[in-house]
């Protein structure tokens, strides 16, 4: 919509309006111009399919208590809270304690504790059951989000996860991926898949997908129960494209 639309449309509800409790005024003007020519729920597939993907991951799993690094608050921890999930948010930044709440806290379901993810140095080694990271690790160590500039702090952040799952934890990772290795500096890195399996050395792979559009393309799938799509086939469906790629591994 361009401004001159929204001036027709203003003066036009100024002319039919006849509800003084309802009339406008320039200064409660509120404009919104990207709206009108937009697709009825138009949104960011990656990270919408993403935090889907790994709710339900989760609530499947159905740990104790469930531990997320830097993963999206209004999607995916929002998911887990919705299906009864307790669980811990860890970060290095401060939280205020504008969401511990009643609503959110009634059952303890809804905590926050303090810690380095590239270290987790606060935390026992093999203590946690299920662990998640989505779409936060591809981000560490570049400074955009005030984070010391660490160039490693990627790799160290995944043998820390590693370190603190107990033996049989699930770790949900979720990191842009295509066919090589690179820093897009400052926004984030994009990995070969084959990069974080080798990183997470004492973990196996359970599942690995990208996602397309609206759809998760499984390259290897559910093998606790046998079933594999071929990796090498669906690393190769990623071609050039940086894709949302999100993986499932146990610690063994």
């Amino acid at each position: 919509m361009s401004l001159g639309e929204f001036e027709n449309d203003w003066e036009k509800y100024v002319r039919l309006n006849n509800d003084e409790q309802f009339s406008v005024n320039k200064g409660h003007d509120y404009i919104c111009l990207g709206d009108k020519y937009a697709n009825n729920g138009e949104l960011d597939s990656s990270y919408f399919v993403q935090d889907i993907w790994g709710a339900r991951k989760v609530a499947k799993n159905a740990p104790k208590v469930h531990y997320d690094v830097g993963s999206s608050v209004a999607g995916f921890i929002a998911h887990c809270l919705s299906l009864g999930q307790k669980i811990v948010l860890i970060d290095i930044r401060k939280m205020d304690n504008k969401m511990d709440t009643k609503f959110l806290n009634k059952n303890g379901d809804f905590t926050y504790i303090q810690a380095d993810a590239t270290n987790l140095a606060n935390i026992a080694s093999n203590s946690l059951e299920s662990l998640s990271a989505l779409c936060s690790v591809e981000h560490f160590g570049l400074g955009r989000y005030g984070d010391e500039v660490a160039p490693n702090a990627w790799a160290e952040a995944l043998r820390a996860f590693q370190r603190v799952l107990k033996p049989g934890g699930k770790l949900y990772i979720s990191v842009p991926v295509g066919q090589i290795d690179k820093v897009c500096f400052n926004a984030h890195r994009v990995y070969k898949p084959q990069t974080i399996i080798d990183t997470l050395d004492k973990m196996r792979l359970l599942e690995f997908g990208y996602i397309d559009g609206f759809e998760v393309r499984y390259a290897l799938e559910n093998v606790e129960s046998g079933v594999d799509s071929g990796m090498d086939s669906g690393v190769e469906s990623v071609k050039s494209r940086n894709m949302g790629g999100g993986s499932r591994f146990c610690r063994i």
